[in-house]
């Protein structure tokens, strides 16, 4: 069995015309990380962006015991209630699972 933590790793870009949509979504998705075993580590807003182009505006990352409790979470009926706030709030959304090296 693997005990390695997992690290959920969401960047984003948000849909300025929608702020009130951003900050709701923002507002329902942190208790719902902390709900399903969620240690937010850090969150960051990117200030510059020194190579490539369409780079994330904000980065979550959020410690789990393991990728199967990230997986059951973004399966769970909770998640999946905020998909169209979520469409509505982020231009780009992209969220990963990652494990140390």
């Amino acid at each position: 069995m693997n005990d390695q933590k997992a690290i959920f790793v969401i960047n984003a870009k948000v849909n300025k015309v929608n702020m009130q949509e951003v900050q709701e979504y923002l507002g329902r998705i942190g208790p719902l990380l902390v709900k399903n075993g969620g240690n937010s580590l850090a969150r960051y807003k990117t200030i510059q962006e020194i190579s490539g182009n369409d780079g994330p505006e904000m980065i979550s990352i959020v410690e789990f015991e393991s990728a199967e409790l990230i997986n059951k979470m973004v399966d769970s009926d909770d998640f999946k209630a905020l998909a169209e706030l979520r469409a509505k709030a982020f231009n780009k959304l992209d969220m990963m699972i990652c494990t140390s090296m």
